[in-house]
Protein backbone atom coordinates (compact mmCIF):
# COMPACT_ATOMS: atom_id res chain seq x y z
CA UNK A 1 0.00 0.00 0.00
CA UNK A 2 1.26 3.87 -0.16
CA UNK A 3 2.52 4.99 2.50
CA UNK A 4 2.93 8.70 3.99
CA UNK A 5 6.87 10.21 3.76
CA UNK A 6 8.98 8.92 6.16
CA UNK A 7 6.67 5.66 6.71
CA UNK A 8 8.90 2.51 6.49
CA UNK A 9 7.96 -1.00 7.11
CA UNK A 10 8.33 -1.47 10.56
CA UNK A 11 10.16 -4.12 13.37
CA UNK A 12 8.77 -5.77 15.17
CA UNK A 13 30.09 -46.70 32.62
CA UNK A 14 30.67 -44.33 34.47
CA UNK A 15 28.52 -47.69 33.52
CA UNK A 16 27.85 -49.90 36.31
CA UNK A 17 28.74 -52.59 34.09
CA UNK A 18 29.31 -55.96 37.02
CA UNK A 19 31.34 -58.03 36.14
CA UNK A 20 30.65 -61.60 35.62
CA UNK A 21 33.44 -63.97 35.45
CA UNK A 22 33.52 -66.79 32.29
CA UNK A 23 33.94 -70.00 32.71
CA UNK A 24 37.44 -71.82 32.09
CA UNK A 25 37.05 -74.51 28.94
CA UNK A 26 37.52 -78.55 29.61
CA UNK A 27 41.03 -79.09 30.21
CA UNK A 28 43.11 -81.23 28.03
CA UNK A 29 46.34 -83.47 28.84
CA UNK A 30 49.47 -82.09 27.33
CA UNK A 31 52.24 -83.84 26.36
CA UNK A 32 53.31 -84.43 29.61
CA UNK A 33 50.35 -85.41 31.20
CA UNK A 34 50.45 -82.62 33.28
CA UNK A 35 47.19 -80.51 32.87
CA UNK A 36 47.03 -77.05 31.80
CA UNK A 37 46.09 -76.16 35.54
CA UNK A 38 43.45 -74.55 37.01
CA UNK A 39 42.13 -70.99 35.65
CA UNK A 40 43.57 -67.98 37.90
CA UNK A 41 40.51 -65.97 39.46
CA UNK A 42 39.83 -62.72 38.15
CA UNK A 43 39.64 -59.50 39.69
CA UNK A 44 37.22 -57.35 38.67
CA UNK A 45 37.77 -55.99 34.86
CA UNK A 46 38.09 -51.83 34.84
CA UNK A 47 34.74 -49.98 34.27
CA UNK A 48 34.73 -47.78 31.01
CA UNK A 49 32.12 -46.42 28.99
CA UNK A 50 29.19 -48.45 27.85
CA UNK A 51 31.95 -50.51 25.89
CA UNK A 52 32.08 -54.14 26.61
CA UNK A 53 34.99 -56.14 27.98
CA UNK A 54 36.46 -59.35 26.97
CA UNK A 55 39.19 -61.38 27.70
CA UNK A 56 40.70 -64.21 26.20
CA UNK A 57 42.42 -66.63 28.58
CA UNK A 58 46.16 -66.81 27.65
CA UNK A 59 45.55 -64.28 25.31
CA UNK A 60 44.17 -60.66 24.65
CA UNK A 61 41.04 -60.15 23.40
CA UNK A 62 40.31 -57.07 21.22
CA UNK A 63 37.42 -55.13 23.38
CA UNK A 64 33.75 -53.72 21.11
CA UNK A 65 35.26 -51.05 19.58
CA UNK A 66 33.58 -46.86 18.68
CA UNK A 67 31.16 -47.36 16.13
CA UNK A 68 28.17 -45.62 15.85
CA UNK A 69 24.94 -46.35 17.44
CA UNK A 70 24.87 -46.69 21.55
CA UNK A 71 25.12 -50.04 21.88
CA UNK A 72 28.10 -52.87 23.24
CA UNK A 73 29.63 -54.76 20.43
CA UNK A 74 29.46 -58.28 21.49
CA UNK A 75 32.51 -59.99 22.61
CA UNK A 76 33.96 -62.60 20.55
CA UNK A 77 34.44 -66.13 21.67
CA UNK A 78 37.64 -67.30 23.05
CA UNK A 79 38.98 -70.42 21.87
CA UNK A 80 38.93 -73.94 24.34
CA UNK A 81 41.26 -76.03 25.71
CA UNK A 82 45.13 -74.68 25.94
CA UNK A 83 43.35 -71.20 24.93
CA UNK A 84 41.42 -71.03 28.01
CA UNK A 85 37.96 -70.93 28.80
CA UNK A 86 35.21 -68.96 27.01
CA UNK A 87 34.78 -65.45 26.93
CA UNK A 88 32.21 -63.82 29.45
CA UNK A 89 29.72 -61.53 27.62
CA UNK A 90 30.23 -58.20 26.54
CA UNK A 91 30.69 -55.88 29.53
CA UNK A 92 32.54 -59.19 31.64
CA UNK A 93 36.39 -60.15 31.53
CA UNK A 94 36.99 -64.00 30.84
CA UNK A 95 38.88 -66.04 33.69
CA UNK A 96 42.84 -66.20 32.31
CA UNK A 97 44.42 -69.42 32.16
CA UNK A 98 47.40 -69.50 34.90
CA UNK A 99 50.41 -67.63 33.02
CA UNK A 100 47.70 -66.17 30.75
CA UNK A 101 46.69 -62.62 30.77
CA UNK A 102 43.34 -60.21 31.24
CA UNK A 103 41.77 -59.07 29.21
CA UNK A 104 41.80 -55.38 27.84
CA UNK A 105 39.77 -53.30 29.60
CA UNK A 106 37.17 -51.44 27.00
CA UNK A 107 37.54 -48.03 26.10
CA UNK A 108 34.90 -45.21 27.18
CA UNK A 109 33.46 -43.88 23.89
CA UNK A 110 33.07 -40.64 22.96
CA UNK A 111 29.04 -39.00 22.42
CA UNK A 112 28.13 -41.42 19.67
CA UNK A 113 30.39 -44.50 20.29
CA UNK A 114 28.99 -48.08 19.60
CA UNK A 115 30.34 -49.91 22.25
CA UNK A 116 28.84 -47.24 25.20
CA UNK A 117 28.41 -43.63 25.00
CA UNK A 118 29.94 -40.72 27.25
CA UNK A 119 28.09 -37.42 28.26
CA UNK A 120 29.81 -34.21 27.43
CA UNK A 121 33.56 -34.48 25.76
CA UNK A 122 34.17 -38.09 26.84
CA UNK A 123 34.33 -39.65 30.12
CA UNK A 124 37.31 -40.61 32.04
CA UNK A 125 39.48 -43.99 31.18
CA UNK A 126 38.24 -46.73 32.18
CA UNK A 127 40.12 -48.61 35.92
CA UNK A 128 42.35 -50.51 35.50
CA UNK A 129 41.35 -54.29 35.74
CA UNK A 130 43.05 -56.23 38.13
CA UNK A 131 44.94 -59.57 37.39
CA UNK A 132 43.82 -63.25 38.02
CA UNK A 133 46.49 -65.53 39.46
CA UNK A 134 49.10 -66.00 37.01
CA UNK A 135 47.77 -63.05 34.92
CA UNK A 136 49.00 -59.51 33.95
CA UNK A 137 47.23 -56.63 34.40
CA UNK A 138 44.34 -55.23 32.23
CA UNK A 139 44.68 -51.79 30.09
CA UNK A 140 43.51 -49.09 31.14
CA UNK A 141 40.36 -48.20 28.91
CA UNK A 142 41.37 -44.93 26.98
CA UNK A 143 39.72 -41.56 27.29
CA UNK A 144 36.29 -41.63 24.65
CA UNK A 145 36.30 -38.68 21.96
CA UNK A 146 33.68 -36.57 20.02
CA UNK A 147 31.41 -35.68 23.95
CA UNK A 148 29.38 -32.51 23.13
CA UNK A 149 29.90 -28.86 25.17
CA UNK A 150 27.90 -28.76 27.97
CA UNK A 151 25.77 -25.62 28.87
CA UNK A 152 22.29 -24.17 30.88
CA UNK A 153 19.26 -24.29 29.16
CA UNK A 154 18.10 -21.04 27.38
CA UNK A 155 14.88 -19.42 26.56
CA UNK A 156 13.62 -21.56 23.77
CA UNK A 157 14.49 -24.39 25.98
CA UNK A 158 11.65 -22.30 28.69
CA UNK A 159 9.08 -22.32 25.24
CA UNK A 160 9.92 -26.10 24.29
CA UNK A 161 8.60 -26.95 27.98
CA UNK A 162 5.84 -24.71 27.55
CA UNK A 163 4.70 -26.43 24.28
CA UNK A 164 5.43 -23.34 21.79
CA UNK A 165 8.87 -23.99 20.20
CA UNK A 166 11.41 -21.27 18.90
CA UNK A 167 10.87 -20.90 15.20
CA UNK A 168 13.87 -18.76 14.88
CA UNK A 169 16.67 -17.54 17.34
CA UNK A 170 19.32 -15.40 17.24
CA UNK A 171 22.49 -14.18 19.51
CA UNK A 172 25.99 -13.26 19.29
CA UNK A 173 25.89 -13.46 22.77
CA UNK A 174 25.10 -17.05 23.95
CA UNK A 175 23.29 -20.03 23.03
CA UNK A 176 19.56 -19.87 23.29
CA UNK A 177 19.10 -23.42 24.10
CA UNK A 178 20.91 -26.70 25.16
CA UNK A 179 20.44 -28.62 22.41
CA UNK A 180 22.48 -26.16 19.67
CA UNK A 181 26.05 -26.99 19.06
CA UNK A 182 26.54 -24.67 16.01
CA UNK A 183 28.78 -21.49 15.54
CA UNK A 184 27.04 -18.37 16.98
CA UNK A 185 27.40 -16.11 13.79
CA UNK A 186 29.88 -15.22 10.73
CA UNK A 187 32.36 -12.68 9.99
CA UNK A 188 33.74 -11.01 7.26
CA UNK A 189 37.39 -9.89 7.43
CA UNK A 190 39.05 -7.84 5.21
CA UNK A 191 35.73 -6.22 4.79
CA UNK A 192 34.79 -2.37 4.92
CA UNK A 193 31.97 0.10 6.35
CA UNK A 194 30.07 -0.08 3.68
CA UNK A 195 30.35 -3.93 2.89
CA UNK A 196 26.70 -5.25 0.95
CA UNK A 197 27.54 -8.99 1.32
CA UNK A 198 30.94 -9.92 -0.38
CA UNK A 199 34.55 -10.03 -0.28
CA UNK A 200 36.60 -10.83 2.44
CA UNK A 201 37.29 -14.08 4.18
CA UNK A 202 34.26 -15.70 5.67
CA UNK A 203 34.82 -17.35 9.42
CA UNK A 204 32.38 -18.80 11.57
CA UNK A 205 32.39 -17.58 14.92
CA UNK A 206 31.73 -21.27 17.42
CA UNK A 207 30.98 -21.21 20.86
CA UNK A 208 32.89 -22.22 23.73
CA UNK A 209 32.00 -25.37 25.93
CA UNK A 210 29.88 -23.69 28.12
CA UNK A 211 27.92 -22.03 25.53
CA UNK A 212 29.28 -18.42 24.84
CA UNK A 213 30.75 -16.78 21.41
CA UNK A 214 34.40 -17.44 21.55
CA UNK A 215 35.14 -13.66 21.05
CA UNK A 216 38.95 -14.86 21.82
CA UNK A 217 39.20 -16.47 18.27
CA UNK A 218 37.36 -13.40 17.28
CA UNK A 219 39.71 -10.99 17.71
CA UNK A 220 42.25 -13.22 16.50
CA UNK A 221 40.70 -13.05 13.58
CA UNK A 222 39.84 -9.54 12.90
CA UNK A 223 43.23 -8.17 14.66
CA UNK A 224 44.77 -5.84 11.89
CA UNK A 225 41.74 -5.88 10.05
CA UNK A 226 37.96 -4.87 9.80
CA UNK A 227 35.51 -7.43 10.56
CA UNK A 228 31.54 -7.36 9.75
CA UNK A 229 28.84 -9.64 10.20
CA UNK A 230 28.32 -11.95 7.55
CA UNK A 231 25.58 -13.83 8.60
CA UNK A 232 23.51 -14.40 11.58
CA UNK A 233 22.91 -18.45 12.85
CA UNK A 234 19.51 -19.58 13.81
CA UNK A 235 19.99 -21.80 16.65
CA UNK A 236 16.85 -23.52 16.25
CA UNK A 237 17.75 -26.10 13.59
CA UNK A 238 15.23 -24.54 11.31
CA UNK A 239 18.10 -22.54 8.88
CA UNK A 240 16.47 -19.57 8.88
CA UNK A 241 19.67 -17.74 8.86
CA UNK A 242 20.12 -14.08 8.15
CA UNK A 243 22.09 -12.53 5.74
CA UNK A 244 22.82 -9.01 4.92
CA UNK A 245 19.38 -7.19 3.53
CA UNK A 246 18.72 -5.95 0.11
CA UNK A 247 16.99 -3.22 -1.21
CA UNK A 248 13.40 -2.15 -0.80
CA UNK A 249 11.03 0.42 -1.87
CA UNK A 250 12.27 4.10 -2.12
CA UNK A 251 9.71 5.75 -0.46
CA UNK A 252 10.35 3.97 2.91
CA UNK A 253 13.27 6.67 3.21
CA UNK A 254 16.59 7.89 1.53
CA UNK A 255 18.31 4.88 1.46
CA UNK A 256 15.54 1.92 1.82
CA UNK A 257 15.46 1.34 -2.12
CA UNK A 258 19.87 0.71 -1.90
CA UNK A 259 21.07 -2.51 -0.41
CA UNK A 260 22.15 -2.29 3.37
CA UNK A 261 25.30 -2.50 4.98
CA UNK A 262 26.50 -5.61 7.19
CA UNK A 263 27.01 -4.24 11.28
CA UNK A 264 30.45 -3.74 12.60
CA UNK A 265 31.61 -7.88 14.35
CA UNK A 266 33.58 -5.22 16.98
CA UNK A 267 31.60 -3.07 18.60
CA UNK A 268 28.74 -3.13 21.69
CA UNK A 269 30.73 -5.58 23.38
CA UNK A 270 29.54 -6.34 26.74
CA UNK A 271 30.43 -8.92 29.42
CA UNK A 272 27.76 -11.93 30.57
CA UNK A 273 28.65 -14.58 33.08
CA UNK A 274 32.35 -13.25 33.15
CA UNK A 275 32.39 -13.84 28.94
CA UNK A 276 33.56 -11.25 27.08
CA UNK A 277 30.67 -10.72 24.05
CA UNK A 278 30.02 -8.61 21.02
CA UNK A 279 26.49 -7.28 20.70
CA UNK A 280 24.79 -6.98 17.09
CA UNK A 281 25.57 -3.07 17.41
CA UNK A 282 23.47 -1.38 14.12
CA UNK A 283 23.80 1.70 12.74
CA UNK A 284 20.93 3.24 10.09
CA UNK A 285 20.94 1.08 6.54
CA UNK A 286 21.80 -2.05 8.72
CA UNK A 287 19.59 -4.83 8.58
CA UNK A 288 19.47 -8.57 8.08
CA UNK A 289 16.71 -10.53 6.48
CA UNK A 290 15.58 -14.21 4.54
CA UNK A 291 13.37 -12.79 1.40
CA UNK A 292 11.56 -16.73 1.87
CA UNK A 293 8.93 -18.26 3.97
CA UNK A 294 10.95 -19.28 7.01
CA UNK A 295 10.93 -23.23 7.75
CA UNK A 296 8.49 -23.51 10.44
CA UNK A 297 7.97 -19.72 11.12
CA UNK A 298 4.38 -18.76 11.38
CA UNK A 299 2.15 -17.58 8.41
CA UNK A 300 -1.35 -16.18 8.20
CA UNK A 301 -3.40 -16.09 11.38
CA UNK A 302 -1.27 -18.62 13.17
CA UNK A 303 -0.34 -17.45 16.93
CA UNK A 304 2.97 -16.15 16.93
CA UNK A 305 5.64 -14.25 19.86
CA UNK A 306 8.68 -12.73 19.72
CA UNK A 307 10.92 -12.00 22.70
CA UNK A 308 13.78 -9.68 22.48
CA UNK A 309 16.79 -8.31 24.24
CA UNK A 310 18.02 -4.59 23.36
CA UNK A 311 20.10 -1.93 24.41
CA UNK A 312 18.02 1.33 25.39
CA UNK A 313 20.81 3.18 25.32
CA UNK A 314 21.39 3.27 21.81
CA UNK A 315 18.03 3.05 19.72
CA UNK A 316 16.83 5.30 16.99
CA UNK A 317 14.04 7.73 16.66
CA UNK A 318 13.03 6.69 13.01
CA UNK A 319 11.30 3.98 11.52
CA UNK A 320 12.05 1.25 11.83
CA UNK A 321 14.07 -0.84 13.60
CA UNK A 322 11.97 -4.35 13.76
CA UNK A 323 12.47 -7.95 14.70
CA UNK A 324 9.77 -10.41 13.61
CA UNK A 325 8.18 -12.03 10.71
CA UNK A 326 7.60 -9.61 7.46
CA UNK A 327 7.18 -10.21 3.78
CA UNK A 328 9.14 -12.53 1.62
CA UNK A 329 9.57 -9.57 -0.98
CA UNK A 330 10.63 -6.21 0.14
CA UNK A 331 9.54 -4.50 -2.53
CA UNK A 332 6.22 -5.08 -1.86
CA UNK A 333 3.77 -4.01 1.14
CA UNK A 334 2.06 -6.80 2.82
CA UNK A 335 1.18 -7.03 6.98
CA UNK A 336 3.96 -7.31 8.78
CA UNK A 337 4.60 -8.66 12.76
CA UNK A 338 7.05 -7.50 14.09
CA UNK A 339 8.25 -6.22 17.81
CA UNK A 340 9.85 -2.68 17.42
CA UNK A 341 11.98 -1.08 18.82
CA UNK A 342 12.81 3.24 19.74
CA UNK A 343 10.93 6.19 19.36
CA UNK A 344 9.28 6.86 15.71
CA UNK A 345 5.94 9.29 14.27
CA UNK A 346 3.28 7.33 15.71
CA UNK A 347 2.10 5.11 18.80
CA UNK A 348 3.97 6.72 22.02
CA UNK A 349 4.87 4.98 25.67
CA UNK A 350 5.44 6.96 29.14
CA UNK A 351 8.20 9.35 29.33
CA UNK A 352 10.59 9.82 25.87
CA UNK A 353 10.99 6.51 25.62
CA UNK A 354 12.49 4.34 23.97
CA UNK A 355 9.57 1.87 23.92
CA UNK A 356 8.66 -1.53 22.41
CA UNK A 357 6.02 -1.15 20.22
CA UNK A 358 4.40 -3.38 17.56
CA UNK A 359 4.66 -2.87 13.77
CA UNK A 360 1.99 -4.17 11.95
CA UNK A 361 2.57 -2.13 9.06
CA UNK A 362 0.98 1.17 8.08
CA UNK A 363 1.42 2.13 11.65
CA UNK A 364 3.26 1.71 14.95
CA UNK A 365 1.67 0.56 18.10
CA UNK A 366 1.90 1.12 21.56
CA UNK A 367 -0.97 0.32 22.27
CA UNK A 368 -5.15 0.22 21.67
CA UNK A 369 -7.14 -1.66 19.26
CA UNK A 370 -9.09 1.44 17.68
CA UNK A 371 -8.11 5.52 17.05
CA UNK A 372 -8.17 7.23 19.72
CA UNK A 373 -7.13 4.53 22.23
CA UNK A 374 -4.00 4.64 24.71
CA UNK A 375 -0.97 4.03 22.24
CA UNK A 376 -2.61 4.06 19.06
CA UNK A 377 -0.22 4.09 16.18
CA UNK A 378 -2.62 4.18 12.60
CA UNK A 379 -0.90 5.99 10.07
CA UNK A 380 -2.62 10.24 10.02
CA UNK A 381 -4.68 10.10 13.36
CA UNK A 382 -4.27 10.85 17.30
CA UNK A 383 -2.09 9.44 18.99
CA UNK A 384 -2.55 9.48 22.64
CA UNK A 385 0.29 8.47 25.11
CA UNK A 386 0.18 5.20 26.67
CA UNK A 387 1.52 5.36 30.26
CA UNK A 388 1.55 1.97 30.93
CA UNK A 389 4.20 1.38 28.23
CA UNK A 390 7.33 2.23 29.79
CA UNK A 391 10.21 3.86 28.55
CA UNK A 392 13.09 1.47 28.63
CA UNK A 393 16.37 4.05 28.62
CA UNK A 394 18.36 1.29 30.08
CA UNK A 395 20.93 -1.20 29.34
CA UNK A 396 18.92 -3.95 29.09
CA UNK A 397 15.59 -3.60 27.80
CA UNK A 398 13.40 -6.55 27.43
CA UNK A 399 10.52 -6.47 25.41
CA UNK A 400 7.55 -9.57 24.03
CA UNK A 401 4.76 -8.89 21.59
CA UNK A 402 2.05 -11.92 21.48
CA UNK A 403 -0.72 -11.95 19.01
CA UNK A 404 -3.06 -14.67 17.63
CA UNK A 405 -5.93 -13.75 15.16
CA UNK A 406 -8.42 -11.89 17.79
CA UNK A 407 -5.66 -10.34 20.39
CA UNK A 408 -2.40 -8.93 21.17
CA UNK A 409 -0.11 -8.53 24.03
CA UNK A 410 2.77 -6.02 24.44
CA UNK A 411 4.83 -6.47 27.30
CA UNK A 412 8.55 -4.57 28.69
CA UNK A 413 10.98 -4.42 31.44
CA UNK A 414 14.32 -3.17 32.31
CA UNK A 415 15.77 -6.58 32.52
CA UNK A 416 18.84 -5.57 34.56
CA UNK A 417 16.85 -4.41 37.49
CA UNK A 418 13.26 -5.48 37.63
CA UNK A 419 11.45 -8.39 39.12
CA UNK A 420 8.32 -8.30 36.81
CA UNK A 421 6.92 -7.66 33.20
CA UNK A 422 4.94 -4.80 32.79
CA UNK A 423 1.56 -5.24 30.58
CA UNK A 424 1.75 -2.27 28.22
CA UNK A 425 -1.70 -3.62 26.17
CA UNK A 426 -3.75 -6.68 26.12
CA UNK A 427 -6.96 -6.79 23.81
CA UNK A 428 -8.11 -6.69 20.64
CA UNK A 429 -5.81 -6.55 17.15
CA UNK A 430 -5.94 -3.30 15.73
CA UNK A 431 -6.04 -4.62 12.29
CA UNK A 432 -6.38 -8.00 10.87
CA UNK A 433 -3.38 -10.04 10.98
CA UNK A 434 -2.04 -12.38 7.97
CA UNK A 435 1.85 -13.70 8.90
CA UNK A 436 4.42 -13.57 6.05
CA UNK A 437 6.89 -15.85 7.20
CA UNK A 438 9.80 -14.22 6.27
CA UNK A 439 12.46 -12.88 8.90
CA UNK A 440 13.96 -9.17 9.80
CA UNK A 441 16.21 -8.02 12.12
CA UNK A 442 17.15 -3.92 12.18
CA UNK A 443 15.24 -2.56 9.38
CA UNK A 444 11.25 -2.69 8.08
CA UNK A 445 9.54 -5.25 5.54
CA UNK A 446 9.95 -2.48 2.96
CA UNK A 447 13.48 -2.05 4.15
CA UNK A 448 12.51 1.00 6.01
CA UNK A 449 16.22 1.37 6.79
CA UNK A 450 16.36 4.62 8.75
CA UNK A 451 16.93 3.80 13.05
CA UNK A 452 19.81 1.76 14.55
CA UNK A 453 19.73 0.12 17.72
CA UNK A 454 21.98 -2.63 19.41
CA UNK A 455 20.41 -6.06 19.37
CA UNK A 456 21.44 -9.06 22.18
CA UNK A 457 18.99 -11.54 21.64
CA UNK A 458 15.60 -12.54 20.43
CA UNK A 459 13.25 -15.19 18.83
CA UNK A 460 10.58 -16.09 17.10
CA UNK A 461 7.51 -18.69 18.26
CA UNK A 462 5.06 -20.74 17.35
CA UNK A 463 2.41 -19.79 19.86
CA UNK A 464 1.21 -17.49 22.95
CA UNK A 465 2.88 -18.12 25.57
CA UNK A 466 1.36 -17.42 29.40
CA UNK A 467 2.53 -14.20 31.36
CA UNK A 468 4.28 -17.12 33.22
CA UNK A 469 6.56 -18.17 30.43
CA UNK A 470 7.30 -14.68 29.30
CA UNK A 471 8.43 -14.37 33.00
CA UNK A 472 10.64 -17.45 32.63
CA UNK A 473 12.22 -16.73 29.79
CA UNK A 474 12.70 -12.71 31.64
CA UNK A 475 14.38 -14.59 34.43
CA UNK A 476 16.71 -17.21 32.54
CA UNK A 477 18.23 -13.84 30.77
CA UNK A 478 18.54 -12.29 34.33
CA UNK A 479 20.12 -15.47 35.67
CA UNK A 480 22.84 -15.32 33.17
CA UNK A 481 24.57 -11.59 34.42
CA UNK A 482 24.24 -9.17 31.64
CA UNK A 483 27.03 -6.63 31.97
CA UNK A 484 28.83 -3.46 30.63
Amino acid sequence: MTRVAFKVSCLLAVIAGGACVGTVGDVKTTSTGEPAGTAGTMGTAGTTGNAGTTGNAGSVATAGTTGSAGTTDPAGTAGTGDSGGTTGNAGTTGTAGRGGTTGTAGSAAGATGRGGTTGAAGSAAGATGTAGRGGTTGTAGTTGSGGSSVHGDGPCDVYAAAGMPCAAAYSMVRALSNNYTGPMYQIRTGSSASNTGSGGTLKDIPMTADGYADTAMQDTLCSGTLCTVALLYDQTGNGNHLPVAKAGLTNGGANAGMDDFESSATKGSIMINGHKSYSLYMAAREGYRIMKVGNKVPTGSAAQSIYELADGNHSGTQCCWDFGNVTTNPKTYADMNTLFFGTAFWGKGAGAGPWFMADFEAGVWAGGAKIGDPGWGGLNDSHPVNNNNPSLKVPFAFGVLKTSSSEWTLRGADAGSATSIMTSYKGAMPKPISNQGAVVIGVGGDNSNNSWGTFYEGAIVAGYPTDATDLAVFNNIKAVGYTR
